[in-house]
């Protein structure tokens, strides 16, 4: 059993053995939920949009309308065994990761509040990468059918430990959190993954800064045949340059800047991140959007603008004589921008259907991030994705 299941069965294991010692206190237990119903078509039909960059299928060329990219359920058992000591567990069924719907713990910590002011997370918790990193799941919570995927196109745990300390500076709350842990997902692993985040609120306005560090390693059967057969090649500096581009193990950096106005008649929001793995095939990418909507009684219309670049890593040219590094290097281009406009509809308490288009620009020789790449796939050829979402929360 490694050391990740065992943290997460102790988890699970306080919780269940708290429930039977309890069962007679209603109050000390809650269980809660939330899922989405999606639907999306791509015009693109010689690869894969996909919902999270660590699955190699989604919804183009596997097939051209699909649910998999935006359906979930999730359930949550909440529990309080005093003021100040709380625990949750949280397992989601959805196509990510494991590429099935094969349930998986998301989330499975408990929680102690040692003074007014500061909190400590212990367990599995959501790594807190972005503004809406905490319910980025979570559809109902948001006004589009899937957030921004420019920036938001990674879900993955942090097991690890989190601080909290709250600052109360007249009308603005400051909130200082530092965090330290691990992620071991099928794709990516991060080791001593370590960060700072400030978190400011005063009325309408909310804004986030945060900045992550730690060791990064993307590993899977294709990228391990690739480097394992180009380092051992006989080939004089062949060697040598698919080491620097081996992503399976360097240090890299996270850089997330955000800001939000909601008033509540409308909303602004604006996130930029910079993710560093230069000189890998990770490369650096630096991307970000600003979503604007407004709400007229049930229906929140809104419109996004989103951008990435990638930059940091070359081409071997001519020094690849089997042009297999070249291609990888290619298709780690991610570099497009889209346009995004989505209607929201409260259909009723806790029940939302929203629909949006996307037109997605890919940049001139990029793949945009797209996988499962067929024959006759044009890099930088533009595409359509049309999405439709029953969001629910119980």
């Amino acid at each position: 059993m490694t050391s990740k299941t065992r943290l997460i069965a102790a988890m699970a294991v306080t919780l269940a053995g708290a429930h039977t010692a309890h069962a007679q206190d209603s109050q000390r237990f809650t269980l809660s939920g939330f899922g989405t119903v999606g639907l999306v078509h791509s015009t693109e039909d010689k690869a894969d949009f996909r919902g999270d960059f660590q699955i190699t299928r989604g919804v183009g060329a596997s097939q051209q309308t699909s649910m998999k990219p935006d359906s979930r359920i999730a359930l949550q058992l909440n529990a309080r065994f005093t003021d100040d000591f709380t625990g949750l567990v949280q397992v989601v069924s959805e196509h990510a990761i494991t590429e099935s719907y094969k349930p998986q713990v998301s989330l499975a910590h408990v929680k102690y509040r040692v003074s007014p002011d500061f909190t400590a997370r212990l367990g599995r918790i959501t790594a807190p990468l972005y503004m809406l990193s905490e319910y980025q799941r979570v559809g109902y919570a948001t006004p589009w059918v899937r957030p921004p995927y420019e920036v938001y196109n990674y879900l993955v745990p942090l097991d690890g430990v989190e601080g909290l300390y709250t600052i109360n500076a007249g009308d603005t709350v400051v909130g200082l959190q530092g965090f330290y842990g691990r992620i071991d997902s099928e794709l990516v692993r991060v080791d001593a993954m370590r960060g700072l985040a400030v978190q400011l609120d005063r009325g309408a306005h909310a804004a986030r800064v945060s900045h992550i560090r730690g060791r990064v390693g993307v590993s899977s059967p294709s990228v391990d045949r690739l480097f394992d057969t180009y380092r051992s090649l006989p080939v004089p500096g062949l060697a040598s340059i698919a080491a620097r581009l081996d992503p399976r193990s360097l240090d890299g950096s996270f850089t997330g800047v955000g800001y939000s106005y909601d008033p509540g008649a409308w909303f602004l929001r604006t996130e930029a991140i910079q993710a560093d793995y230069t000189p890998s095939l990770s490369a650096r990418t630096t991307s970000g959007y600003i979503s604007a909507g407004m709400r007229r009684g049930t229906l929140t219309p809104s419109l996004t603008f989103a951008h990435v670049d990638t930059d940091g890593v070359e081409m071997p040219g001519a020094a690849d004589p089997f042009g297999l590094l070249n291609m990888a290097v290619a298709s780690s281009n991610a570099g497009r921008h889209s346009y995004t406009a989505a209607l929201r509809w409260d259909v009723r308490d806790s029940v939302a259907l929203k629909l949006q288009g996307s037109h997605i620009e890919n940049h001139a020789g990029s793949f945009g991030s797209l996988g499962n790449v067929q024959p006759g796939f044009q890099p930088g050829r533009s595409y359509n994705l049309i999405s439709a979402s029953v969001d629910f929360v119980f």
